[in-house]
């Protein structure tokens, strides 16, 4: 029996793609558009720029829908693109929002003010990573695969063969450890710390 296009995985669509089937596209697109905007809409809280972020993406796909490796895991690849966007939309809002004077400053001063603020992004990640280490081995795994691999609770129950019951414990675990742990980050950082504790 034929499958049909909704019936292929992603990367028998991507393959699709490749060959310029622009229904393969459709499919992808229905299957993964929503799901992008409401991840971009929790954090950028404007419906106008989260979809134009996720419309975006999506663009950007079938433009490089003959760079991309069928065999890549679209979920994964497609929500760490939607981070990055998003991360990029809220610099620039953080930006649009400073105090005129400072504006007229950054003017002058974007690549030092990037800088400044790519420095304290990457202290805020190696902070991450270091509380991530001090969890258990299991709990790492649970939630390293619910907000780096973006799979549904019932997906690492069956991944890690626990109980739904026991993944969803784990995750509230490790979130009020992040939250203890990272609460003094208060700044403009602050928004980033939310993004890595519910993306």
């Amino acid at each position: 029996m034929t499958q049909t296009l909704q019936e292929l995985s992603d990367g028998m669509l991507l393959e699709e793609c490749k060959r310029n089937n622009a229904k393969a596209y459709d499919v992808l697109f229905d299957r993964y558009s929503a799901r992008l905007y409401h991840y971009a809409l929790q954090y950028i809280r404007e419906e106008t720029v989260a979809e134009e972020t996720m419309m975006d993406l999506m663009v950007w796909i079938w433009e490089k829908r003959h760079q991309l490796d069928p065999d890549i895991r679209l979920a994964p690849y497609l929500f760490r693109a939607m981070k990055n966007a998003v991360i990029k939309v809220i610099t620039r809002k953080s930006q649009a929002t400073l105090p005129l004077d400072e504006k007229f400053e950054n003017i002058s001063s974007s690549v030092p003010y990037e800088a400044d603020y790519l420095l304290r992004c990457n202290e805020l990640q190696e902070t991450y990573e270091e509380k991530l280490a001090e969890l258990s081995r299991q709990r790492q795994r649970v939630f390293s695969l619910s907000r780096h691999e973006n799979m549904s609770h019932a997906e690492i129950a069956k991944e890690t063969r626990l109980s739904v019951f026991t993944v969803k414990n784990h995750i509230k675990a490790s979130l009020s450890h992040f939250r203890l742990h990272l609460k003094d980050h208060v700044d403009t950082l602050a928004i980033l710390v939310v993004w890595l504790l519910h993306s």
